[in-house]
C-alpha cells in the first residue's frame, strides 16, 4: 500500500472558532461531514506550519501530497487557505512526490484552472493529482451567486474540459456560467495530471468511472459503505474501460502505544470531530495501524490518503516520523 496526506488547510483564527465550530455542527443532522478548524491561531505560524509538513511528508517517503478547498470564510472565524497557491508553493519542498488539491469545481473556470494546472506541472517534475468534488456547502454556492442544484453538471463538463485542455486539445464548450471557445493552453505540464473525482454519493462514485483517473472515498464512509461503493465504481470503470484507482481517505493519529494515541484523539472527538465516529479514524501505535491499513489494501484499496487528527503541530510531526 503507497501512503500519501491530506494537509488541514483551515485553521482557528482565535480561541473562540471552536465554539462556533460547535454551535453550527449542533444545526446539523448527525454524521454531517463539516470542516474543523484546529492548529495555532497565528497566520504567519499556521504558514510555516504548512511548510514543515510538506518537508516531513518528503523525509517520511510518502506517496502523495494534497490540500482541500473551501471558499467564502469569514476570516473571525476561520483561515482558510486556497488549495493551488498553497500547493505551489509547497511544492517546492516535497521533491518528487505527487502533489496536487482537491478542487470544488463549480467554482472554477476551466480554461484558468488548466492554465494553472500546466503552470504548476512545469515547475514540479512529478506527478500532479488533482481531485474533483461537486461541493456541498450552501454559503459557498450563494457566495459565487451559483444554482447548486446544477454542481453535477457543470462539475461533468469542468473535468471533460480540463483533461482536453490538458492534453493539449482546442476546446469549445459551456456550462453554468462559463464559456470556453476554441481555447487552449500552455504550457502543459512535464507529467500527465491525474484527474480524480471524490464522493460518495452514487452520482460521484459513477462519475469516477466515467471521466475520472481514479476515485478518492469520503473520509466518514463506514467499511460496508466502502464495499458497496468500491463495487459500483469498479463496474462503472468496465463499462466505460477504464483502469479502476480507487484512493482511500482516512484519518490519522500514530503515537508510540495504542493508549497513546487514543488519550491524544479522545478529547478532539469529544469536542466534535467532522461528523466521525473513533472506527472510521486509524488511531493507534504504529502496529495497530499497519493492521488497519492492510486490512484496506486487502478490500482493494493500496492507496490511500491520511490526514492527521491533531491541532498540535509537534505531535502531528512526532505522528509522521512513526508513520
Amino acid at each position: 500500500m503507497k501512503l500519501g496526506t491530506s494537509l488541514r488547510f483551515v485553521f482557528p483564527t482565535s480561541a473562540n472558532t471552536t465554539a462556533m465550530y460547535q454551535r453550527m455542527v449542533s444545526t446539523l443532522a448527525p454524521g454531517t461531514f463539516v470542516e474543523r478548524p484546529m492548529g495555532a491561531f497565528d497566520l504567519p505560524t499556521q504558514a510555516s506550519n504548512l511548510d514543515a509538513l510538506a518537508i516531513a511528508a518528503r523525509q517520511a517517503g510518502l506517496w502523495a501530497l494534497i490540500v482541500g478547498d473551501n471558499h467564502s470564510i469569514p476570516p473571525a472565524y476561520a483561515t482558510c487557505f486556497q488549495p493551488i497557491p498553497t500547493i505551489a508553493r509547497l511544492s517546492a519542498m516535497t521533491g518528487p512526490l505527487t502533489v496536487g488539491a482537491v478542487l470544488l469545481s463549480p467554482f472554477y473556470h476551466p480554461l484558468l484552472l488548466a492554465e494553472q494546472i500546466g503552470t504548476l506541472g512545469a515547475f514540479h517534475d512529478g506527478p500532479t493529482l488533482w481531485i474533483f468534488g461537486v461541493g456541498d456547502r450552501q454559503g459557498a454556492f450563494d457566495a459565487f451567486d451559483i444554482d447548486r442544484r446544477l454542481r453535477g453538471k457543470i462539475t461533468d463538463a469542468t473535468i471533460a474540459t480540463v483533461r482536453a485542455l490538458l492534453d493539449g486539445e482546442s476546446v469549445t464548450a459551456a456550462a453554468g456560467d462559463w464559456r470556453v471557445r476554441d481555447a487552449m493552453v500552455s504550457p502543459l505540464p512535464r507529467h500527465r495530471a491525474l484527474l480524480m473525482v471524490a464522493g460518495a454519493a452514487a452520482g460521484a462514485v459513477a462519475r469516477a468511472g466515467r471521466l475520472g483517473d481514479g476515485w478518492l472515498t469520503s473520509q466518514i464512509a463506514t467499511d460496508d459503505e466502502l464495499a458497496r461503493q468500491l463495487d459500483a465504481y469498479r463496474a462503472a470503470c468496465a463499462r466505460y474501460r477504464r483502469r479502476p484507482f480507487p484512493v482511500l481517505r482516512r484519518d490519522i493519529f500514530v503515537a508510540p502505544t495504542d493508549k497513546a494515541a487514543s488519550a491524544h484523539v479522545a478529547p478532539i472527538l469529544a469536542e466534535g470531530y467532522r461528523g466521525v465516529s473513533a472506527d472510521q479514524l486509524l488511531v493507534g501505535s504504529p502496529e495497530r495501524v499497519i493492521d488497519q491499513l492492510a486490512a484496506y489494501d486487502r478490500r482493494g484499496f493500496h492507496h490511500v490518503l491520511v490526514r492527521h487528527v491533531t491541532g498540535d503541530h509537534n505531535a502531528l510531526l512526532q505522528s509522521f516520523d512513526l508513520i
